[in-house]
Formats: C-alpha cells, structure tokens, sequence
C-alpha cells in the first residue's frame, strides 16, 4: 500500500509536461481506496485542489466513515483519517453524501469536520468542474500547475484563494508567479469590497511573497500605493520584511 500512495504522489505532483486524464486520477484514488488500508491525510486534503467528484471515488470514502465512526476508534490516528474522510466527502460537492454526514452533525468528535463539509459541498459543487477543466490546461505545466491556473482564473475569489494558497504552501512554478501578479493587478484597486474578496487578494499577495524574490518589490510598493482596502496594503508591506 505505502508503494501504491508512493506511485500516486509522484504522478498526482511531479512536474510531468504532459497531463494525465481526469480518468488517471480517478483511478489512482480509487486504488488507494479500495483497500483496508490507512490512508495518509495528504491524499485525504489533496481532494480540496483535485477537482475530483467521481463517486466510484468517494462511495468508497464514504464507506470508510460509515465503518470507521461507527466503530468508534480510540487510536488518534484513526480518529483523524476518520475527520478527514468527512472532510473529503464535502470536497466532492456530491449532495448525495449529505445524508451520511448529518449522522455526525452531533457527534462530540466529527461534528466540526461534518459541519464544515456540509457547508463546503455546494461550493465545490460548482467549483470541481472548474478545477478540473482539462480543455484549459497547458502542456507545459505540470498538471498541479493547471489545476492553480484555473482557479487563479477563475471569477470566484474563493476559489481564487485556495489556488493562492496552494501557491503559498506548495507550487511556486514562474507561471503561477506571474499569475498571482496579473490577478493581483487586476483586483488591487477595486473599492467597497466584501471581506472575502479582500481576503483572497490578500492571500495572492501572501502567496507572491512568499517567494522572496527581489524582483517583486517594486510590484509591491505599486499595491501598496494603489490598493484601497487596507488588508491588501497590510500584506503588501509585510512583504519587504522577507
């Protein structure tokens, strides 16, 4: 099993010009899945950038929750791989996984991850098919990169936080780089935003800088100069501390 999750990480991150299909990461989730075995939380979190909602995938996650929480665990281990199935099941934007996940709104140990994945379903439901689009990706990128690019494209600044993020913690290709720069120049002046949209520029411009290069810094004085919101200027600044 520790072979198979090994073989999956490499093809699901490494920087491969030519992308799978959408059917090549279905199959190798459903290979991990399909045993008895524990399964990393990485697999179980990369679900939230996947833009995967292929039930032959999370029928079988959610069969490890209904065992799993019903068995009542006291291994922490367990517990968690438990929450975070939950979680996964909410990242497939399946409503038909509401049902088993209202079992737990109650529970003492799963009601955060279950609340939290009921709350999450619809927007993925709109979002996976975005995530996913394969007719946008670019075979120069890797296929991490394009899943980043669609939804730093995307007109969802939720969405565009989380592609942010993924830059912030794990891809920090040129392409992406640029990205963040252009969206960030697109948005940097908008007046009157709500809080979420000031949170995902602001999450952009965390992302870019967390890069550390030089070659940014005058980008970063042009927001701060420019943007009106005042949490997108506050990062803008913190980035000349790096």
């Amino acid at each position: 099993m520790k072979k198979i999750v090994s073989i999956f990480f490499a093809l699901l991150f490494a920087n491969a010009a030519m992308a799978a299909s959408l059917e090549d990461d279905v199959k190798q989730y459903v290979a991990i899945f399909s045993t008895e075995s524990a399964v990393q939380p990485e697999v179980l979190e990369s679900f939230a950038w996947m833009g995967i909602s292929d039930p032959r995938v999370f029928d079988l996650i959610e069969q490890r929750v209904l065992r799993g929480a019903d068995q009542a665990p006291k291994n922490k281990t367990k517990k968690n791989e438990i929450a975070l199935s939950m979680r996964a099941l909410g990242f497939s934007g399946q409503s038909k996984y509401a049902n088993t996940l209202n079992k737990y709104v109650s529970d003492r140990t799963y009601a955060r991850y279950a609340k939290t994945a009921l709350k999450e379903m619809p927007d993925y439901q709109k979002w996976n098919a975005v995530i996913s689009n394969r007719a946008t990706f670019d075979p120069r990128y890797s296929d991490d990169a394009n899943r980043i690019l669609n939804m730093l494209h995307s007109d969802d600044f939720m969405l565009k936080r989380i592609g942010a993020k993924r830059v912030y913690f794990s891809n920090k290709d040129d392409v992406l780089l640029e990205t963040l720069v252009s969206e960030i120049r697109a948005t940097y002046g908008k007046t009157n935003i709500d809080s979420e949209t000031s949170d995902a520029i602001a999450w952009m411009v965390k992302a870019l800088a967390s890069t550390g290069q030089e070659r940014y810094q005058p980008f970063f004085q042009e927001v701060l100069e420019k943007s009106s919101d005042q949490k997108v200027k506050r990062y803008a600044e913190r980035a000349f501390d790096r």
